[in-house]
């Protein structure tokens, strides 16, 4: 009875990481602009299509275990969503593809090897303090990076700069929409817990609505920096914040207590608070605030698992390691799409917008 129960929680949170992978489509879509958003949605599932072509090629080369396939496939599904949004309202229908396919076929296989028992993550050893896999969020954070590498090599979108070299803002179809995705998320989120146990506990009915609570804390802590800043309340802004707790609580999902649900959380929303500014201040154009959300909270939900000076340094050196990789996949994928003049649609088609 008890393999059962194993057996169908791997089940359950492999489906709970693609309604995760739902939420974070319908608020990637809620920020993305009316003239884009149908053809943005085809090119999601462009993208989850070549997310799970990729994860079965994987699966055919190097031996999967019982049960770890269906978690694969939905892994690979919800990061591939993630890094799109960095490269919304821009890019052609065969990159968004051909970045699910690089994501499920080598991105994610890689990195749960390195995450393995005999992987080059588990020997990291400081004052013998090792690597802890900070399970989701080690994840969000790879998908932070690859996202900012496509940001970078595929430019703004027309229009977000002005002639003075100032970003402008542009508003998304719906914030009802991303609010919705929010909460799809804030739902399923129990689901990424799969990595850090073997098995169905009853710390996970603990940790469902702990997560919940990092991402009310978040929510609250930016929208209280966003009220200070703005003078008032802002749905993006507490979406931002919501999630950014979300990504920060899952990197020991089974450790947290009220307390250390609220102080991550909260942490985790001002760490992307911050990122956001420090993007735009930049001028790179993060429409959905991928990097912040997921990369900056996802890299602080890391860190955060450690409870000393020296097993900071070895998740440091462990996430420098994953960063790199990152860095790395993303350059190739994007850099050769761009070579080959299939990464962006022409200028006509972005200026008119894509349903046109």
């Amino acid at each position: 009875m008890s393999d059962d129960v194993d057996l169908l929680w791997v089940l359950v949170s492999g489906v709970l990481m693609l309604v995760m992978a739902t939420g974070v489509g319908v608020v990637i879509e809620g920020f993305t602009r009316r003239r884009s958003v149908s053809t943005g949605a085809g090119r999601y599932l462009a993208t989850t299509s070549g997310a799970v072509g990729g994860a079965f090629a994987a699966a055919a080369v190097v031996t999967v275990e019982e049960g770890d396939l269906w978690v694969l496939v939905g892994t690979s599904v919800l990061l591939a969503t993630i890094i799109s949004g960095g490269i919304v309202e821009r890019a052609t229908f065969i990159a968004h593809g051909a970045l699910g396919v690089v994501i499920g076929a080598v991105v994610v296989p890689t990195i749960e090897w390195a995450r393995d028992q005999d992987g080059v993550l588990t020997s990291i050893s400081v004052e013998e303090a090792g690597f802890s896999d900070a399970s989701a969020a080690t994840l969000f954070s790879v998908g932070g990076w690859m996202a900012l590498v496509g940001i970078m090599v595929i430019g703004p979108r027309r229009g977000w700069l002005g002639a003075d070299g100032r970003s402008r803002i542009i508003p998304g179809k719906s914030m009802p929409a991303a609010a919705l995705g929010t909460l799809l998320v804030l739902a399923a989120a129990v689901g990424a817990a799969y990595n850090a146990t073997d098995g169905w506990t009853a710390e996970i009915l603990d940790a469902a609505g702990l997560i919940v609570l990092a991402g009310a804390s978040g929510a609250v802590v930016s929208q209280a920096l966003g009220w200070r800043e703005l003078g008032a309340a802002s749905t993006s802004t507490l979406v931002h914040g919501a999630l950014a707790g979300v990504v920060s609580s899952l990197g020991a999902p089974l450790e947290l207590t009220v307390v250390r649900a609220v102080v991550v959380g909260a942490l985790g929303a001002a760490v992307a608070w911050l990122a956001l500014r420090a993007l735009n201040r930049a001028k790179i154009d993060d429409p959905v605030g991928i990097v912040a959300v997921f990369g900056a909270a996802g890299f602080w939900g890391s860190l955060a698992v450690a409870d000393s000076v020296d097993r900071v340094v070895a998740q440091l050196v462990g996430l420098l390691i994953i960063a790199a990789w990152a860095v790395v996949c993303a350059g190739v994928t994007f850099g050769l799409l761009r070579v080959l003049r299939l990464l962006r649609v022409s200028p006509d088609v972005e200026v008119v917008g894509l349903e046109g």
